[in-house]
């Protein structure tokens, strides 16, 4: 199978999996409160945040496994291979483990920061332990779903977790329904997690053969290489993490809390229109890494070009639709009473689009050329920008002052990997600029504005206020009309070409996953 037709396969597989897994909790959270009540989640939620940001202390070792297994594995070099999976097992291992322990023998503090009623303290007591189980099976097995990800056969993973994912739904509505509550959740949480750690190894083994898992393979070496690439990653990983908790740390102390809401609901909107294009980018990694072992230049330029026009087709429709009818979607989501949050979800959408179309194609491709330095200046910059901006804008500017040094801190950073990706593949800035972005961003602009007239003429002519009930209708034909004339134009004016045609046939006659 040809990379191309790898990418196609992983890149679909993965995007329903992820889908899926982005929908559940919508349909499990509002089930889960009816039948446990809100107390009852609210332990569940914190002890799932709290065991959630243990990922941050790991040095980002794991962002390097990609790199180094693929470029393995493609030069059938199985004994550094096999030294890059067992270092990295072992290493998971024993963060875990030691995390598992700190926490489960400071669990009495740790659970007496939390106001849980003491009626409630086992019961929280209980989730903390199981949440650590769950946490270190996880954890201490990633590597072999770095292997699947690595050897480019992510959608046997992406079939695995779209399944997982089902069989939990089904049954934790099973057992909510039948009068058993939260215990019996994380039960059947810890039940998912185990199968799927288990298949994930028995499917590593059998893709990889050649893998032989035995301490005698661990190496200082691939040690030291991996936590050289990983301390770089982390650095952009704490800084994007800082960066994003600062604004509503300042607003919070600037201002009321109520702004930190208004800020917060902002910010969902742009992380989920983000979601769908960032989809693409995922099986990126292992295809620039496996173009890298075998030092195909050109195909990596053209890996870049490409990686940026598919992000621009699917990035510009989206959030240029969030920006003009930001109003219809707050409004709709969230009812009245959220102005403010218009005119910061679009200060946000423009900067996450700028974000989008000129960093995110470097920022897949370069790390995993091995040179991780540039993902880490964009987080020292963005975090220093944003440091010094949003503390002077939101001390004099409140709120709107908080999405305004967000977003230069965000232009900042982004254009520096801009300029940094473009020289790097060799590419002229202004011409690369005229043929990957003007012309969708230019064609979902005047299309989205227009509709946006459109609707503002048909509500000034008939009297209709912008609410939840007509906010569905517009929401749902504005998009639909958005997507078919978006495309349609992108086909007559041959930005869209024959090419993208055969990409599009493609998906469709490997999307059966047996298929050889």
């Amino acid at each position: 199978m040809s990379i191309r037709d790898k990418v196609i396969k992983n890149t679909f597989y993965h995007f329903i999996a992820q889908a899926f897994g982005f929908i559940s909790p919508f349909i499990l959270t509002p089930l889960i409160i009816k039948y446990i009540g809100t107390t009852e989640f609210g332990i569940y939620t914190i002890v799932l945040g709290f065991i959630g940001t243990f990922s941050l202390l790991d040095f980002s070792f794991s962002s390097s496994f990609i790199k180094f297994i693929s470029e393995y594995y493609n030069k059938k070099n199985y004994d550094e291979l096999n030294r890059t999976v067992n270092t990295g097992l072992f290493f998971y291992i024993i963060f875990s483990a030691f995390i598992c322990i700190a926490v489960y023998f400071f669990s009495d503090y740790i659970l007496k920061l939390i106001n849980i009623p003491a009626n409630l303290y086992e019961l929280a007591k209980f989730a903390l332990n199981i949440s650590l189980v769950v946490f270190f099976i996880a954890t201490s097995s990633n590597i072999f779903v770095s292997v699947l990800i690595s050897i480019q056969k992510m959608y046997l993973n992406s079939l695995l977790g779209l399944i997982i994912n089902f069989l939990n739904l089904t049954f934790t509505y099973i057992i909510l329904v039948n009068g058993y509550g939260l215990k019996e959740i994380l039960y059947i949480q810890l039940i998912a997690v185990v199968l799927s750690i288990i298949v994930n190894i028995l499917l590593a083994l059998k893709e990889v053969p050649e893998l032989r898992i035995s301490p005698d393979k661990i190496s200082r070496a691939a040690f030291k290489a991996m936590g050289s690439f990983g301390l770089q990653m982390q650095v952009s990983r704490i800084s994007s993490f800082l960066s994003e908790k600062y604004d509503e740390f300042l607003l919070g102390y600037f201002s009321s809390l109520n702004n930190v809401t208004f800020f917060n609901i902002s910010s969902r909107v742009t992380r989920l229109g983000k979601f769908f294009p960032l989809q693409l980018f995922q099986q990126i990694a292992p295809v620039a890494a496996e173009l890298n072992a075998k030092e195909n230049t050109p195909k990596l330029n053209e890996l870049f070009f490409e990686a940026t026009k598919y992000l621009t087709v699917f990035s510009a429709p989206i959030f240029i639709y969030i920006f003009v009818f930001g109003e219809e979607i707050i409004t709709t989501w969230m009812g009245p009473g959220y102005e403010i949050s218009v005119y910061l979800l679009r200060i946000l959408a423009a900067g996450q689009l700028i974000n989008l179309l000129i960093s995110a194609p470097g920022n897949s491709i370069i790390p995993n050329l091995g040179v991780p330095k540039y993902l880490m200046y964009e987080g020292i910059i963005s975090l220093s920008v944003n440091i010094i901006v949003s503390y002077f804008m939101i001390k004099y500017y409140g709120i709107i002052g908080a999405a305004i040094g967000t977003t230069a801190a965000t232009l900042i950073a982004s254009s520096f990997i801009f300029t940094t990706s473009v020289t790097y593949f060799k590419e002229k800035h202004l011409k690369f600029i005229i043929k990957s972005y003007i012309q969708p961003v230019l064609i979902a602009l005047i299309i989205i504005v227009l509709l946006y007239l459109i609707n503002f003429w048909i509500r000034q002519y008939f009297l209709i206020q912008v609410n939840r009930t007509n906010g569905i209708t517009v929401l749902i034909l504005s998009a639909t009309l958005t997507f078919v004339l978006y495309i349609s134009l992108l086909w007559k004016t041959k930005y869209l070409n024959s090419r993208d045609r055969e990409n599009v046939i493609k998906m469709v006659q490997l999307i059966n996953p047996l298929k050889k």
